[in-house]
Parts: structure tokens; C-alpha cells; sequence
């Protein structure tokens, strides 16, 4: 031994050992049992160290293979399990210094760029070493040490985040230990005794870096190339991690005499307090300033560092008022520290703009300047009556100095501009109030950027002055102050709208909670400016004043139609102060009216406009009043103001005809209101506003928007304004429109609809209004039906539209009546004569079939038929008159019949044609269609067109799903038809044999593939209606079984004659669905016979080679799902088939057909969701071959089951064998078996539950089967102590289920997994607490624990989250599910038995106990509270008074809050509900 000790150890010191060779030695030292050394392991770490220190001392002289080996050795030693076991024992083996140094250097060397090495052994030695307790001794009891490791590792971090362009990804390893050091950094730092020291360090090495490394990680744009575990779980780790070190490093208590010392003017410090300059730190704040403020070694840098820095004060500023500022003490050093803070943005002590600052650097100043604010708002630091008395208005003067920087660099096209002043605004309004006229024209009336983001902050911002001043009560002076701004000359054609719809909601809002005497103070200023300053110059200046004067009477307009109107209750005062007010409305409108007739120059227009504004605002206004209050009188009759502005005939201004015709439909609602029979000029009114030239004419673009302001009505946006105003009252307008007008009115609902097909865009993106939209609305609209003359006009319409696109001398060939009224026909109309014009078309649509006639379609007809098919998709059915139905449906049929096109326009334009006529013929007027033509006529004209299409090879070459979906369209329309036959009951038999005979004579065994098809989808569609109307009467059952005898006869050569295709294979289900049918049919017929002799179906032999075959295609390689539906469907009533004619072989088709589907459910190539598809289909299947099952049979199901749940299965590669039983065992658990089967399942039914706690047990191990194995099981248990509520008597089979629910987990990176997971979980609970109360009570606190898990996990996923983690809104829907589902299991606990409300106390504190560690999103703790209050409902007194004792402080205040708000709202609800309970 001593031989080999001494050779071993000279070899590795012997410098003419060539390191190769070394190297090898220490290997074989290390793992060899034989190599004997005193302290071998220490003696080999020391080596290693020695050997990397002399080489990167340049010692000696070491090949870099050599390096790279002394590294990897390293790391294997670090992360070997022999390592592992003997720190496990307590040797103590120790770490040079120098090593730590050297791993320290070099990852230096990685951040710069310079990799002798590969980094990532460095940093896997780096993290062996600080995952072991003993190891990690070198690095935590030299805190400097550690300090420049992390420093090191975050600039390492910084640069892989830098460089976003490159094409290499982020490494893993890279973050995982940083997040490690970080850990490691932060326990250490809380260990340090001396505070000062760990702020110096902190701010001289860490404080830059880990800022950087945080504003990389937010602002980070991620890749696909990155890895998803940065993205969301290290990256938030490490941001987490960084503010803690921050935190507790710069603002603790120890250091606040130190920031106060710093931070608080003379006058504010305690002159009788020595100053502790000496023990404390001497200018914290501009320690931490000054490394903020690096300077960068080029632009980009400088710029990167400027952000940082900006992002990083409003961060630490909030680490500061979390810190300092508890209760009331310190606001006075926290805002003196916020004014450090933001002066280090680039501004002076005055708050004027620093020489060095950028203009560039405007949006990221004042987004940080938002944050700060922001966070004083939310930390209250600014008491204005303390900030007066004590310390001089303080705070005041400051803010104001703020707004001034504010005003004298306007940045209005930064959203963060605004948002600053609102916050200055929310903090006090005088902050804001010198400056009023330059916020008002700045933000409001010149306003010049109308960018998305910029307007959506200029309106908030607007809308909060409004608000404000609206509380204050002071909203005339905030009126007069914007009237001032308004009158200023300006350029008033390049100033926006002066109420944009958000400003004028706010405004009316404030207006209808204002006092009425202010609103009226409002008008009269609005009414004295206009008559004062602008209407005696109108004249002599040019459109600028008239503008104004607009703009002036457009705020009055929102005004008075703002505030509440005069009723009886008004006060007199009030109603003669209005009365004033209307009169010299009344004189204003005079005025205007001679301007206008006086003034000839460019102001005309606008003054025409003004005058009929205030006009229609008058004559509304008073009418309004005169209704509501009768001590109020007019000071005019209305009746001629408004026949004045009618007059105004020459009208070019669009807003002029919109104000006219609003004044056209006052006049008419005057009308409708008096008794008067004339009509004639309420007729003259309707006519007036829907004018035919003009609705001609300017349904040019009917999509464009209006925002419903006056003041964007132009010749664009008139007709959409035009056209919601027709279209709000047409109740009013309708009944005096004459024939030619609601023509014009339904062509233009269908052109505007058809537009809008064309548009690529959506109406839905924008909030405002366009013909289009409102067209379609209208058309979807219950109220539209209520006018029979327009809709009846839309159909006739569309019909028209129809036949124009076949072309007039087209459909004379086809039906020439369809050109003809019944006038031309008859001479007459009326019902009879209606029926025969239908009745003729009807007859020559048929005739045009049989004689093969068609019409050639180009692809701009196709097109815009298909769009008139949309059209009348959105048209009520039920609505249309019979004679309506019956024409349009005959057009759509006739189109089915005759139109030629290119092939995919034709199988694209026909399956939406089926698709329409199936949907008309489930409405109220169908069978109107049968008194026109017969059903087997309709039913045969449609299979002779697709039988003339497809022998022409119309559809050869398409695509399997376009065939598939066309068929299914062809199948919907004929199934809805024979529905229809078969509801009418007249002539039902008659027309089903017909079309039975035309089915079975037109033989097609010997024609193409697609006619096959049709043909069998046909048959198989008529033979499932018939099954379903079997049962009626024995006459009607002799005759239907008779007709399904004949289809199925026909069926078999058809289905043979498919599957010798060599397309075949492309439609396999399709064969099966065919071959169910028929089997179906056999079946049915079998059911009606009433003798007792075993039954016979006529093609069991072909039935059973069907079987065999899909026995065999089931479950080798991968199939599509529906071809697996229709098998196994098939399999069910093949075995059903079987079991009625009695099979020889019946025992062995059960044991086959089980194998089978057992083998398909355990395919590799199975996914979870192909099994959860698969599982309606399978349990009808087992339905049916255990429902008379035997016991061998049975005994032979569950060999099978117990073969598919043995462990190894679960950690091999046969999971999916394993979620096949258990599959299988949820889906028998809901059979029902014969007594003897039922017996012996639920008698080993616990054995199957201790397997099932097994499989939960061992798939939790293995991440990747929670949601492909774990839940499954869970929910196979769950079904096991539901279906066997009755059979399970032994508690504790019930108990070790809860056991079980601790292994399910709940940390899924995926939210669909975890609600997966959560509802799991909950679903046990509930069967639980549902099916066995008595269980639940005696292991009450086992239920207890897994309940809780849930409420703690629903809790922690629902907290309110940063902009940057905020969940998705299917994430939170998917929360706010859960969270249903724990109100509801809280409702479930307090429904339980009374003993279990002993724990009522213990529930309720564990609740506040969670609620308390996190701040809830609001909907997720409404439902919460919602169930508590369930539990606090059987809290006596005495538990309220335990809680109150036992609970800590912080979560006793939770507690009391929540009992306030229970006793407050659910409480006296629920005692108010007892009180009348009887």
C-alpha cells in the first residue's frame, strides 16, 4: 500500500510527469478502491487547485487539452455521488481560496469575451461547489469574495441578454447560477452583522450590475430560441431575488438617521439631537446617485446606462416608502429623498433642464417621473393641511415647480406627459390651477396629436379635470376658464373637435350629478360669450369666428342635453331662470337667422350649420320641458322655428341635412303625439328624411365610420349618420312611407350589406358606426320583423338580386314564371293566386332538371352569389310570409339545379346553397314548401342534379375533406327535408316509397366513386329517419320496415361495389358509417316483429367480414379519429346483431372485440385528448358486451385489467397501456353488469383502488405523466367511490383517496394543466363530501388538508401580478373557474353535518391566514369571500372571540375586515332572508 502511496503522490508532484498523464493518475485516485491515501480526497482537491493556480499564475506551463481535463475532473469530483456520501458522514474537506478566486477571474474573462475554457464547466464547478454546505464555506465566509462572484455573474447575464441580435441563445446554465449565487448572496448579506459595510459594498460592486441585469430581463424582447425555463420561471426568480438584495441592503432602519441627515433641510432636523455622522453613513443618497449615473464608454451605452438609470429610481423610491414610511412617520424624508430622485433624471436643484440632458430622453424621463408620483399617490406622503402649517407649503411649491418643467417643455407626443400631470392633478388640483388656461389649451382645445395612445392620455387626463372640478363644485369656473382659451384667435380649422366622444360622456356625467343652478350658470356664460365676443363680428372676419361660434354651440348642445330636465319637483327659482335662459337662447337663434340671411361670404355655411344646431337643441329642449313640468312655459311655438330651418333649402354642409332632418323627424313626433287623423304631412316628413335620390346616390362606401359627433359629419361620414338615424326611429317613419320608398330602403340594407363582404376590414375594431354595420344589425334584429311591408321588400330584393346574377333570358328558359308577378299571370293577387304562380315555377324548376338545363356562371357571378347566400343566412326565417319562403327557397333550389362554373367555385357555391335551404327548412313556414311542390319531386330533382354533375366529373380531383364536408352538406339538406316529410304527415308514406323506389331503381354499382358516395349517403340518410318514426302505429311500421328491407338490399352491392375503388382507403369511415346504418336498419326491423323465434338479419355474413376486417385495421398504426368513432360504433350493434340472432361464436367476438379495443387505447401513438374523444364511443361498447356478459367472460376482462396495471408498466414505456386500464375501469364503473358480474367487480373494487393510489403515487415521480396518467387515474377513483356509493361500506377505502390527493400536484407551468389538475382534485372532494358524509367527518382533517392545498394554490396562482407576469385572459378565466369551484366546495362544507362545523374556526383561519401573503385579483376574491362567508355563517360567538385572541396581528386585521364586510353585506341579507322563511 505504501507503494502505491508513494507513487501515486510523487507521479502527480514530480514536474517531469507530463501532465497527460497527471491527470490520468488523479482520475484513477479518485474512483480506484485501492489507492490508499491519507486524506485522499483532500489531498487530490489540493492538487487540483495547485495545478489551475500555477497555470493561471503562469507557473508552469500546462496544454489547454490539460486545462479543459483539470476543469471537467473537477467538476465530476464536485458532482460525484462518492462526494456526496462522505460530506453525507461529516468529513470535512475544504476549498482553497485561490480556486474560488480563479472561478471568479475566468468568469470575468467569459463577460469580456475571452473563453480559454468552456464557461459551462466553470460554472458547473462554481455550482457544485455552492450546493454544498461545507463547500460552499470558501465562497460565504469571505462575503467580499462572494460580492465580486455575483457582481461577475450578473455582467456574464447582461452581456448573453445584450446581445439580442445574435443568433446564439440564452444560456441555461448560465441563469441557473446566477439564481443560485443570488440565493446564496442574499442569506449571506442578512448574516452581516455591520450594516454599513454590506451598503458599501452593495452600492460600490452590485448595485450597477444587478440593475442592468433587471432592466435587461424586463425589456427583453424573447425568442422561440430562448428556453421557456428563463423565460418564465428564473427570469421571475432572479427580478425577485434582486429586489431583496436591494431592499435589505440600502434602505433598512439602521440607515434611515443617515438618509435624513442627507435628505432634510436644516430647519427640519432636530437641532437637539447630536449629529451621528461619525457612526453612520456619510451621503447615502448620493452614493447610490452617483453609480447610477455612469457614464458609458459610446452613445449606445450612455443611452442604455440613461435608462437604467430612470428605470431604476421609481424602483428604488418604492423600496424606500416600503422601508420608511410606516403610518404617519418619515413622509417628510421620503419626499425630500423623491425630489433627489427625480432631479437625478437630468434636471437641476430648480427644476429647470440640465445642460446635459438629452431631448431624446424625454419619454424615459417621464415615464420614471410617472412611476415616482405614481408611488407617492399610493404611499400618501403628501398631506396638504400638514404640508401648509408645518413645513411652509413645502410639497406645494415643488409640484408647482414640476408643472412649470411640465408646461415649458411640452411633450405632447408622449402619453407619459400627460399622465404626469394627472397624477400632479390627483395630488392636489392647486398644483395645476395658476396654469389652467395653458393645461386647457395644451391638453384640449389645441391639442395636435391625434396618435392612438397620445389622444386615449389626453382624453384621461381631460376627463379627470372635468371629474375634478365636478367635485369641487367648481365646474363654471373650469367652463369660463375653457370658453377664454376657445375665443383666442387661433387657426380654428387646425384645432380637433372640441368634444371628442370620451370628454363628452365625462362631461355629461359631471353635468347630470352637478347642482342645476351651475349647469344653468354654464349656458349663460356659453350663451354671454357667444353674444358678446363673437356673433357682432361674424360678419367682418372670415370662417375663423364662425368656427368658434360652432364649437360654442356645440359645448351648449351637450350641455342641455346633459343635465336632468324640468319636472314638478323642480324648484321655481330654477324654472324661471331656464325660461330666461331659453329666451335668449331663442334671440340667438334670431340673430343667427339674419346673419344668415345677410351673409353671403365663406362663413355661411358654418353659421347655417350653428343655427340649425341650436335650433334642434331648442325645439328638443323645450318640448322635453313642456312634457315634464307644467309650471314651465314656452317663450315661442316650435312648430315655426322649426318650419324656418326647414326652409334652408340650398344646403350643401352634410351636418346641415343630418340637423335638418332631425329637425324633419321632431315635426313628425310631434305628429305621432297629437290626435290629428291627417297624415299627409307626416308622409311629407318621412319623405323628407329618407330621400330616395340621396340614398341612391351615397351608398357609394357603406363602410365607412362615424363616432356619433356632430362635429365629424362631413361628406364622408353623413351617411352613415344619415343611415342610424333613419334606421333608430324607423318605428316612427316607416308607417309613412310609400311603396316606391321602402323599395329604395330594402335596396339599400342590401347593397351596404354586400359592401361590406367586400371590405377586408372589420367594423368590429373601430367603436363607431357605418352603414354596413347598422344594415346588419337591423337585418339580425328582432325588432326588424315587426315590419312585414320592408322585410318582405329585403327578400324580394334579394331574390331579385339572385336571378340578376343568371341573367334574365337564362331563367325564362329555366322558369319564365319567376320573371312574372301574379298580376301578369292572373291579373289578380292574392293567396290563391300566389299559390299557383308558386305552384307553375315549381313545375318548370322540375322540368328544367329532368331536362339537364344549366346556366354558365363566371367567377364574379359565383362570388357575388355566394356573398348573397351570407346575406340571407342572417335573415329570421320564421319571419318570412309564406309566399316570400316559398319563392326564395324555389330560387335557391333552381340554383342548386342549373348553375355550371369551374370545378371548386361549384362544390364551394353548392355545399353553401344546401347549407342554406337545410337551415330555411327547420322555420316556422316550411311546409308551405311541400303545398308547392312535393317532397319526393324536390327530393329527386336534387339527386338527379348531383347524379347529372357527378357522372360529368364535377367532383373528380377534390380534395377528401372538401368531398366530405360537400357530402355532409348534401346529407343535412336531405335529412332536414324528410324530416319535413315525414312532421307534414300528409302523403308521408306516398312520398317516402317514391323517393325509396327512385333510390333503389337508380343503380350505380357499376358508376364512379363520388356518385357511389351520394348515392349511399342518401339511402343511409333516409333510412335513419325512418328508424326514428318506427314505433307510431303497426300499418305505418309494416310499411317503413318494408322500405328499409328495399334500401338496404340495394345498400350492400353499393357499399362492396365502393370498397373495390382504389380511392377507397381516403374514406374508410365512410364505408363504416354506410355498413352501421344498414345494420341499424336490420335491427330496427327485428325489434317491431312480435314472434319470439330467434331473429334474422338478412346480410350477417357481410356484416361479419365487415367486422373482421375493422378487427383488424383498429390497431396497429395510427388512424383518424372518426374512422375509429364509426368503428367502434360499429362494433356495438354488430355485437348487439349478434346477440339477437344468437352466434355460435359469440364468446369469442366478446374476447376479440375487447382485446382490440384494450390494444387501441394502448397505442403509442394515442394522445390523451384521442382517448378522451374515444371514451364516449368505448363505454357504449362495453354497455353492450357486459350487459349479459358470463362469468368466464367477465373473469377474463378483469385478467385483462390486472395485467395492464402492473408497476414496471409505469416507469417503462408502456404508459399508455396503463391509461388504457385505467380507461377501462372508469368506463365499467358506469355499466351496467348482470347481478353476478356486479358483485365480483365491486368486491375486488378495493383492490382497484390501491393499485389506482399506486399508479397516482409512482406517475407523480415523472412530471410528464401528471396530465397523462396522474389525473386520469385520480378521475377513475373519483368514479369508482361515486358509482359505488352504495357497495363500498369500509371507511377506509374512502380515506387512503384523500392520502392519495397529496400526491396530485399543483405547480404546473401550464394553466391549462393546473385548472386540469385543480378540478381533479376538487371533483374527489366533492363525491367525497357528497357520497360519504360520514367518512368526511371522521377524517375531517385529512379532507381538511387537501382542501386547503386547493385554496392556497387558487390564492397564490390569483394574486395581482406585475404588467410583465400578468396572466392572459384565458388564464384567468381559467382561474375564475377555480375559484368558482372552492366557493362552491365551501358552500358543500357548510351544508355538511352540524359536528363538522366545530371546525368552522380552523377553516376560517386558515383562510385569512393565505389572504393575508397576498393581495387577491379582484373577481378571484369576490368569489372566495363569497364561500367564507358560507363557513363564518356557523361561527357562534365564541369562535369569532378565539379568532380574534389566537390570531397575529397582520392577520388579525385581515380577519376583522372580513368579518366587518360578512357582518355588513351577507349577514343582514341572510337575516333579512330568515326573517320571511317560513
Amino acid at each position: 500500500m505504501a507503494a502505491i502511496y508513494s507513487g501515486i503522490h510523487l507521479k502527480l508532484k514530480n514536474p517531469r510527469t507530463p501532465w497527460p498523464d497527471k491527470l490520468k493518475l488523479a482520475r484513477f485516485a479518485w474512483i480506484s478502491t485501492q489507492c490508499l491515501l491519507p486524506n485522499k480526497e483532500q489531498v487530490l482537491f489540493d492538487w487540483t487547485s495547485h495545478a489551475l493556480t500555477c497555470f493561471y499564475n503562469k507557473k508552469v506551463d500546462v496544454p489547454s487539452e490539460v486545462v479543459e481535463g483539470l476543469w471537467t475532473y473537477l467538476d465530476d469530483i464536485l458532482h460525484s455521488r462518492k462526494l456526496h456520501n462522505l460530506l453525507s458522514e461529516g468529513k470535512t474537506i475544504s476549498l482553497r481560496l485561490t480556486l474560488a478566486q480563479i472561478i471568479n477571474d475566468r468568469i470575468l474573462d467569459c463577460s469580456s469575451g475571452l473563453k480559454s475554457v468552456s464557461f459551462h464547466t466553470i460554472l458547473s464547478c462554481c455550482h457544485g461547489i455552492l450546493t454544498s454546505p461545507v463547500l460552499s464555506v470558501t465562497y460565504t465566509a469571505k462575503y467580499e469574495l462572494l460580492v465580486e462572484l455575483l457582481s461577475r455573474l450578473c455582467g456574464l447575464s447582461s452581456m448573453q441578454l445584450r446581445q439580442q441580435k445574435g443568433e446564439e441563445p440564452l444560456s441555461l446554465k448560465v441563469f441557473e447560477v446566477l439564481l443560485l449565487v443570488l440565493s446564496t448572496y442574499l442569506t449571506v448579506q442578512k448574516q452581516q452583522a455591520n450594516s454599513n459595510r454590506v451598503f458599501s459594498q452593495v452600492t460600490a460592486h452590485l448595485l450597477h450590475p444587478l440593475l442592468l441585469l433587471r432592466h435587461l430581463l424586463n425589456t427583453r424582447v424573447w425568442t422561440e430560441k430562448d428556453d421557456l425555463k428563463i423565460r418564465h420561471n428564473l427570469s421571475k426568480e432572479i427580478r425577485s431575488k434582486v429586489d431583496a438584495v436591494l431592499q435589505s441592503a440600502l434602505f433598512i432602519n439602521d440607515h434611515l438617521l443617515s438618509f435624513k441627515e442627507e435628505v432634510l433641510p436644516l430647519e427640519d432636523k432636530d437641532g437637539g439631537k447630536k449629529s451621528h455622522a461619525g457612526k453612520g453613513l456619510q451621503g447615502p443618497v448620493n452614493m447610490i446617485l452617483s453609480k447610477l449615473s455612469m457614464q458609458g464608454a459610446n452613445k449606445d451605452e450612455e443611452d442604455l446606462f440613461y435608462t437604467v438609470k430612470s428605470n431604476s429610481l421609481p424602483l428604488l423610491f418604492k423600496f424606500a416608502l416600503d422601508s420608511f414610511c410606516k403610518g404617519e412617520e418619515n413622509k417628510q424624508v421620503i419626499f425630500h429623498l423623491m425630489t433627489k430622485l427625480i432631479t437625478a433624471l437630468g434636471f437641476t436643484d430648480g427644476l429647470d433642464i440640465d445642460e446635459k440632458f438629452s431631448a431624446l430622453n424625454w419619454s424615459i424621463a417621464l415615464l420614471a417621473l410617472e412611476n415616482l408620483l405614481n408611488s407617492c399617490l399610493a404611499g400618501d406622503i403628501y398631506n396638504v393641511a400638514a404640508d401648509r402649517i408645518k413645513y411652509g407649503e413645502v410639497q406645494l411649491n415643488f409640484y408647482r415647480k414640476l408643472a412649470r418643467l411640465l408646461f415649458n417643455n411640452t411633450q405632447m407626443g408622449i402619453p407619459a406627459w400627460y399622465r404626469c400631470l394627472r397624477a400632479l392633478l390627483t395630488l392636489n388640483h392647486h398644483i395645476l390651477e395658476p396654469d389652467l388656461d395653458e393645461l386647457l389649451s395644451a391638453v384640449w382645445v389645441d391639442a395636435d396629436n391625434m396618435e392612438v395612445r397620445v389622444r386615449k392620455a389626453r382624453e384621461v387626463l381631460v376627463s379627470a379635470v372635468l371629474q375634478t372640478y365636478a367635485k369641487l363644485r367648481q365646474l363654471p369656473k373650469l367652463i369660463e376658464e375653457l370658453l377664454d382659451v376657445v375665443c383666442r384667435p387661433a387657426a380654428d380649422e387646425l384645432r380637433p373637435p372640441l368634444l371628442p366622444e370620451t370628454i363628452q360622456k365625462t362631461l355629461s356625467q359631471c353635468l347630470l350629478d352637478n347642482p342645476p343652478s351651475q349647469n344653468l350658470d354654464i349656458c349663460w356664460l356659453i350663451l354671454k360669450k357667444m353674444q358678446c365676443y363673437l356673433l357682432p363680428y361674424i360678419q367682418d372676419e372670415t370662417s375663423d369666428l364662425a368656427l368658434k361660434v360652432f364649437s360654442l354651440s356645440l359645448l351648449l348642445y351637450v350641455v342641455l342635453f346633459s343635465f336632468k330636465t324640468l319636472d314638478n319637483s323642480t324648484p321655481v327659482p330654477i324654472v324661471k331662470k331656464t325660461q330666461s335662459l331659453m329666451m335668449e337662447m331663442l334671440k340667438v337663434i334670431e340673430d343667427l337667422s339674419k346673419q344668415n340671411l345677410v351673409t353671403k361670404g365663406p362663413c355661411m355655411e358654418k353659421v347655417q350649420e350653428v343655427t340649425l344646431l341650436l335650433t334642434h337643441t331648442w325645439v328638443e329642449v323645450d318640448t322635453l320641458f313642456q312634457i315634464h313640468c307644467s309650471k314651465y312655459t314656452s317663450p315661442a311655438a316650435s312648430g315655426a322655428l322649426v318650419d324656418k330651418a326647414l326652409k334652408l333649402r340650398d344646403m350643401d354642409s352634410p351636418l346641415g341635412k343630418l340637423l335638418q332632418n332631425l329637425l324633419a323627424l321632431h315635426k313628425l313626433k310631434i305628429h305621432v303625439l297629437q290626435p290629428s287623423t291627417e297624415t299627409s304631412d307626416a308622409s311629407k316628413m318621412a319623405q323628407f328624411i329618407l330621400n330616395r335620390q340621396e340614398l341612391s346616390s351615397m351608398m357609394l362606401d357603406a363602410n365607412q365610420i362615424w363616432d356619433f359627433q356632430f362635429c365629424t359629419v362631413n361628406a364622408n361620414t353623413y351617411m352613415p349618420a344619415q343611415w342610424f338615424l333613419v334606421t333608430s326611429n324607423l318605428p316612427l317613419i316607416a308607417p309613412y312611407l310609400k311603396p316606391n320608398n321602402t323599395s329604395v330602403f330594402a335596396e339599400c340594407i342590401l347593397k351596404s350589406l354586400l359592401q361590406s363582404l367586400d371590405a377586408s376590414g372589420s367594423n368590429l375594431e373601430n367603436t363607431g358606426i357605418s352603414v354596413s354595420l347598422i344594415s346588419r344589425q337591423l337585418l339580425e334584429s328582432p325588432v326588424f320583423c315587426e315590419f312585414p311591408e320592408i322585410f318582405s321588400r329585403v327578400i324580394k330584393c334579394i331574390i331579385k338580386a339572385f336571378l340578376g346574377q343568371l341573367g334574365s333570358s337564362n331563367v325564362r328558359v329555366i322558369s319564365h314564371s319567376l320573371l312574372k308577378s301574379c298580376v301578369e299571370m292572373v291579373g289578380d293577387e292574392d293567396e290563391e293566386t300566389n299559390l299557383k304562380r308558386l305552384k307553375a315555377i315549381g313545375q318548370e324548376m322540375l322540368d328544367s332538371v329532368k331536362m339537364r338545363s344549366s346556366i354558365p356562371l363566371s367567377k364574379t357571378k359565383v362570388e357575388q352569389i355566394q356573398k348573397l347566400l351570407k346575406v340571407t343566412r342572417i335573415l329570421n326565417g320564421n319571419a318570412m310570409s309564406p309566399e316570400d319562403y316559398s319563392e326564395l327557397f324555389l330560387t335557391l333550389f333552381t340554383l342548386t339545379s342549373c348553375i355550371q362554373c369551374d370545378l371548386s367555385a361549384s362544390v364551394d357555391l353548392l355545399k353553401e346553397l344546401f347549407n342554406v335551404m337545410a337551415s330555411l327548412l327547420v322555420v316556422k313556414n316550411s311546409q308551405m314548401i311541400l303545398k308547392v311542390v312535393h317532397g319526393s319531386n324536390l327530393l329527386e330533382a336534387t339527386m338527379t342534379s348531383l347524379f347529372s354533375w357527378s357522372s360529368k366529373g364535377l367532383f373528380k380531383g377534390l380534395d377528401d375533406q372538401i368531398w366530405l364536408s360537400f357530402l355532409q352538406s348534401v346529407q343535412d339538406f336531405i335529412d332536414s327535408l324528410i324530416q319535413l316529410i315525414i312532421d307534414r304527415k300528409s302523403s308521408m308514406c306516398l312520398n317516402l316509397e317514391k323517393f325509396t323506389s327512385f333510390m333503389v331503381e337508380s343503380n350505380l354499382t357499376a358508376g364512379d366513386l363520388c356518385s357511389l358516395q351520394l348515392h349511399l349517403v342518401t339511402l343511409s340518410t333516409l333510412c335513419k329517419e325512418m328508424i326514428t318514426s318506427l314505433g307510431k302505429n303497426k300499418q305505418l311500421d309494416q310499411t317503413l320496415f318494408h322500405l328499409l328491407e328495399k334500401a338496404t338490399a340495394v345498400m350492400e352491392p353499393a357499399v362492396q361495389a365502393m370498397l373495390m375503388h382504389k380511392e377507397s382507403r381516403r374514406s374508410q369511415f365512410f364505408s363504416v358509417e354506410m355498413v352501421t346504418v344498414m345494420i341499424r336498419s336490420e335491427l330496427a326491423g327485428a325489434s317491431i316483429s312480435e314472434d319470439n323465434r330467434p331473429k334474422k338479419i338478412s346480410h350477417m355474413a357481410f356484416y361479419r367480414r365487415f367486422c373482421q376486417q375493422i378487427l383488424k385495421e383498429l390497431s396497429p398504426a395510427p388512424r383518424p379519429m372518426d374512422f375509429l368513432i364509426s368503428s367502434i360504433d360499429y362494433l356495438t350493434v354488430f355485437y348487439m346483431a349478434a346477440e339477437i340472432t344468437k352466434a355460435t361464436d359469440l364468446g369469442q367476438l366478446h374476447i376479440k372485440i375487447l382485446q382490440s379495443i384494450h390494444a387501441l387505447l394502448s397505442g403509442k401513438w394515442m394522445l390523451l385528448s384521442d382517448v378522451k374523444e374515444l371514451e364516449g364511443p368505448v363505454k357504449e361498447l362495453l354497455n353492450q358486451l357486459v350487459s349479459s356478459c358470463s362469468q368466464e367472460q367477465f373473469h377474463l376482462l378483469l385478467l385483462m385489467l390486472r395485467e395492464g396495471l402492473v408497476p414496471a408498466k409505469i416507469e417503462g414505456d408502456h404508459c399508455t397501456e396503463v391509461l388504457s386500464t385505467v380507461t377501462f375501469i372508469k368506463l365499467l364503473a358506469c355499466c351496467l353488469f348482470p347481478e353476478h358480474c356486479s358483485k365480483a367487480f365491486w368486491l375486488i373494487t378495493p383492490q382497484i383502488i390501491s393499485t389506482l393510489i399506486f399508479v397516482i403515487k409512482e406517475s407523480n415521480k415523472i412530471p410528464s405523466l401528471t396530465r397523462a396518467l396522474t389525473l386520469p387515474a385520480l378521475e377513475t377513483l373519483t368514479v369508482l367511490l361515486q358509482k359505488g356509493k352504495a357497495m363500498i361500506s369500509n371507511p377506509h377505502h374512502v380515506i387512503v383517496v384523500l392520502g392519495a390527493l397529496q400526491f396530485v400536484p399543483l405547480d404546473s407551468h401550464s394553466m391549462e394543466d393546473y385548472h386540469a389538475a385543480f378540478e381533479a382534485i376538487h371533483e374527489a372532494l366533492f363525491v367525497i363530501i357528497h357520497c360519504y358524509p360520514q367518512v368526511m367527518l371522521k377524517a375531517s382533517p385529512a379532507f381538511m388538508n387537501c382542501f386547503y392545498r386547493l385554496v392556497s394554490s387558487v390564492m397564490h396562482e390569483g394574486r395581482q401580478r406585475g404588467d410583465s407576469d400578468r396572466a392572459s385572459e384565458k388564464d384567468k378565466e381559467s382561474l375564475l373557474k377555480c375559484a368558482m369551484l372552492v366557493q362552491r366546495m365551501y358552500t358543500h362544507i357548510a351544508n355538511a353535518a352540524e359536528d363538522f362545523t366545530v371546525l368552522s374556526s380552523f377553516i376560517v383561519a386558515q383562510y385569512v391566514s393565505e389572504l393575508q401573503k397576498v393581495t387577491l385579483l379582484p373577481e378571484i376574491k369576490a368569489h372566495l369571500t363569497e364561500g367564507i362567508y358560507c363557513i363564518l355563517d356557523h361561527c357562534v360567538e365564541q369562535d369569532i372571540k378565539f379568532l380574534n385572541t389566537t390570531l397575529q396581528m397582520g392577520v388579525k386585521e385581515v380577519f376583522s375586515e372580513l368579518y366587518n364586510s360578512y357582518t355588513h353585506y351577507h349577514k343582514s341579507q341572510r337575516q333579512g332572508e330568515e326573517k320571511y322563511t317560513v
